[in-house]
């Protein structure tokens, strides 16, 4: 298959490469320069003409180039340049990604190089892979952090026929078989001030030039000519999925066509992911990629990465956060109306009310759970309907409340009513709780955030859309929820 990815090529360290890759010849490899000759001539008596005819053919070689490595093509006119993506935060274990465009501006064929590695990192642990995509966003060749290669076509147009079709020297392109231009590729035309990515619609190969009189001997005749049949790429639109593509922008070329020896070059898109985690406590981990692409000579370096970043030939992969959870407790006189700070006073037989506030403003902590004790001199309140309704005089029913800044869930002492509690779909679970007993010095057990239960904590913080299980993908109009609160009273003896 072309443009297969082979793992394990190593790269051989070279210089940076600070511009942009740009073609070196004129002439696409595979041409084939035919030059025949003759010689006219009469007999002695200066009344019989004659002819002989002999050929040569020249084969224009390769001069391999870099890739051009830019963004991915998401207008119909677009100038290639390169910028590191847009640095964000990710919780510590996700992922960042990013797109980039790799193409080749060679003059025929060529395999080029990968190697991805991890520039400078703080975390815990991390990882950088890369996968080829195809023109509509689907995977062409699977995610790799291995070295492997590349197989990309490019070749020097000659003209161009009617509104879509570019013409190239007869006989110069491979075949698909032999990993050439084929339907559903990207080629990236030059207009001069402006690039165009398009899809290649149909290849249709020609041949070269030839003459039959050829070879080590001299001839003494003439031979037949066979015509050049040039080859030709028709292509079409690259519509814009999944934020690649020229918009939709037909070619037209009857009206504005690309100069006669300039490249078409196959685009390669490719995505980059980097995950980290930071198991350190508060201290957010960073990471540091780069992508490095070589020519078959291993020579014309050219790196997903920044010259002027530091390492060099780098892009930041932006901060994974580290968990930052943090907790606190008040208290206020509920039966004075009281409000909520660190300390209170109260007379025997009143009620307290507690405020737990959990909130973590870092990466996603697992397993969150919080563990509490019924004070002492004092006894648990439960109620008969909801948290802070009838009260129960027999201990059972609701003990306690969370609330997770969107949804709210009543608790029950056996954590028995919490599954039906919590909302409805695609919405997280908010908590669970469950009590011990309701006498001094009881636990008081509460767990918190997406895939909690009745016996373990989840996930904090969590999306107000379950589905959406990562920061970046909980956007508005979801909530990122930060913060928990726990509340629950008890009466003074």
């Amino acid at each position: 298959m072309k443009r297969n990815l082979f793992a394990a090529l190593a790269l051989s360290a070279v210089a940076a490469v600070g511009v942009p890759a740009t073609a070196m010849a004129s002439t696409t490899a595979g041409t084939t320069i035919l030059n025949v000759v003759t010689v006219d001539y009469k007999d002695a008596t200066n009344t019989n003409s004659f002819s002989a005819a002999f050929s040569t053919s020249v084969s224009v070689n390769l001069v391999k180039a870099g890739l051009n490595i830019t963004t991915a093509p998401s207008t119909a006119n677009y100038t290639p340049a390169f910028s590191c993506a847009a640095l964000d935060s990710y919780a510590s274990g996700g992922t960042f990604s990013a797109v980039y465009a790799m193409t080749a501006t060679a003059n025929g064929q060529d395999t080029y190089k990968l190697n991805i590695e991890q520039a400078s990192h703080n975390a815990s642990t991390s990882s950088a892979t890369y996968t080829i995509l195809k023109a509509d966003g689907n995977v062409q060749a699977a995610a790799t952090s291995a070295a492997s290669d590349l197989v990309l076509n490019s070749a020097i147009v000659v003209g161009t026929s009617g509104t879509d079709t570019l013409l190239f020297p007869g006989g110069s392109l491979k075949s698909a078989a032999d990993g050439g231009f084929a339907a559903g590729d990207i080629v990236v035309v030059d207009y001069g001030a402006t690039k165009t990515a398009y899809l290649v619609k149909n290849v249709t190969l020609g041949h070269a030039a030839g003459y039959t009189v050829n070879g080590a001997i001299a001839s003494t005749a003439t031979g037949k000519k066979t015509d050049e049949e040039r080859d030709q790429v028709q292509v079409e639109a690259f519509v814009n999925v999944n934020g690649i593509g020229n918009g939709g922008t037909a070619p037209a070329f009857n009206t504005t066509a690309p100069a006669v020896g300039t490249v078409v070059g196959e685009m390669a898109i490719v995505k980059i992911d980097v995950t980290a985690v930071s198991s350190a406590k508060d201290l957010d981990a960073s990471v540091d990629y780069k992508l490095t692409v070589t020519d078959s000579s291993a020579n014309n370096t050219q790196y997903v990465g920044s010259a002027t970043n530091s390492p060099a030939n780098t892009c930041p992969a932006g901060n994974f956060l580290a968990t930052k959870l943090e907790i606190l407790k008040q208290v206020r006189n509920f039966t004075d109306n009281g409000s909520f700070g660190a300390t209170a006073t109260s007379d025997p037989g009143k009620v307290l009310e507690y405020l737990v506030t959990v909130t973590n403003n870092g990466g996603q902590a697992n397993s969150a759970a919080v563990i509490d004790n019924i004070p002492t001199y004092t006894k648990l309140v439960t109620f008969q309907d909801t948290y802070g309704g009838t009260v129960s005089t027999d201990g059972t029913g609701y003990f306690a409340q969370i609330f997770d800044g969107v949804n709210t869930v009543n608790l029950t002492v056996d954590a028995s009513g919490e599954v039906a509690a919590q909302p409805l779909s695609p919405a997280p679970s908010v908590g669970f709780g469950k009590a011990a007993a309701v006498t001094a010095g009881a636990a008081l057990n509460f767990y918190l955030g997406q895939g909690s239960s009745a016996s373990a904590g989840g996930t904090v913080p969590s999306c107000s859309d379950s589905t959406k299980n990562t920061q970046a993908l909980c956007i508005a109009p979801f909530t990122w929820n930060r913060t928990y609160t726990i509340k629950y009273r008890v009466k003074v003896d």
